[in-house]
C-alpha cells in the first residue's frame, strides 16, 4: 500500500520522534511511505485566526503537493487531519475546480490511529507487540470533528502487557486551541491546570497523545509548574511496543 506522510508543522519542529515513529510503524505494516519534500503548513493557524485569504493560499499549495501523491495521506495529528478534511472545502467553496481537488485530497487524509484501526485493523499482538507499563491518554477535541473518538484507546488496548488508566474528563479540552491559548491565556491556563491534575491523578507512567498541539500545551504548562510529565505520541508507543 502506497501512503503519503503529512508531517505537520509541530511534528517537524517539536515532535520529530513522533513523525519518525509514524514512518516506522507504517513501514512495519507493509506500507511504502512517501514524504513530499515540498509540503508546508496546511493553513490551520491562519484559518483559526480568521485570516482566510492567507489560509487559502497555504492550503492551495498543500493541495497541489499532495495531489501528486497516491494512496492514503497519514497525519500524526488529529487537528491537522481535520483541517484538510473538514475545512479545505470551506476555503475553496467558491471555486469548483479547486474545491474538487481539495475534496479529493481530503478524502484521502486520515489521522494515524484512525488509519491503523479502521482501515488496516492492525493486530499488534500477532506482530509480537508488548509494552510493560501504564499509560493514560488525552483525546484531543478534533477527534470529534473527524467523527472519531474510540480509535486511539482501541489502538492502545491492542498492545499486550500495557495497563491503560482512563483519564477523568477525557472529553474536556486541554485549553490549547491554537490561537485560543494566546488570546485567552488565563482561561487556557485554568483548563490546562485541570487536565494536568487529571493526568497526575491517574498515576500512569506515561501520558500518550495523538495531537502535538495538545501535548505541547500540557507538557509546557506542567514544566512551568515544576511538575514535568512524561509524554509520547501514540505512534511512539506502538513503535516501542514493537521493539523500536
Amino acid at each position: 500500500m502506497n501512503t503519503a506522510l503529512f508531517v505537520t508543522c509541530l511534528g517537524d519542529t517539536f515532535y520529530p520522534d513522533a513523525v519518525e515513529a509514524t514512518v516506522d510503524v507504517l513501514s512495519r505494516l507493509g506500507c511504502s511511505v512517501d514524504c513530499p519534500p515540498g509540503q508546508t503548513c496546511c493553513g490551520q493557524p491562519m484559518f483559526n485566526a480568521g485570516y482566510f485569504d492567507q489560509a487559502r493560499s497555504v492550503a492551495r499549495h498543500f493541495v497541489k503537493v499532495f495531489a501528486e501523491t497516491t494512496g492514503p495521506i497519514i497525519a500524526p495529528s488529529s487537528s491537522c487531519a481535520a483541517m484538510v478534511r473538514n475545512h479545505f472545502p470551506r476555503l475553496f467553496r467558491d471555486s469548483a475546480d479547486e474545491l474538487a481537488l481539495a475534496e479529493a485530497v481530503g478524502e484521502r487524509t486520515f489521522e494515524f490511529c484512525e488509519y491503523l484501526v479502521k482501515h488496516l485493523d492492525v493486530d499488534l499482538a500477532a506482530m509480537g507487540a508488548r509494552f510493560d507499563g501504564s499509560v493514560t491518554f488525552h483525546c484531543s477535541c478534533h477527534f470529534r470533528e473527524l467523527g472519531l473518538w474510540d480509535e486511539p484507546v482501541d489502538l492502545i488496548g491492542r498492545i499486550p502487557g500495557l495497563r491503560y488508566v482512563p483519564l477523568e474528563n477525557i472529553d474536556h479540552c486541554c485549553g490549547f486551541g491554537g490561537t485560543f491559548s494566546v488570546n485567552f491565556p488565563h482561561v487556557s491556563g485554568r483548563m490546562a491546570a485541570d487536565k494536568v491534575r487529571a493526568v497526575e491523578a491517574t498515576g500512569a507512567d506515561w501520558l500518550v497523545f495523538a495531537d502535538p498541539g495538545c501535548a505541547m500545551n500540557l507538557t509546557g504548562f506542567a514544566n512551568r509548574q515544576g511538575r514535568p510529565l512524561r509524554a509520547m505520541h501514540v505512534a511512539e508507543l506502538v513503535r516501542r511496543s514493537l521493539g523500536g
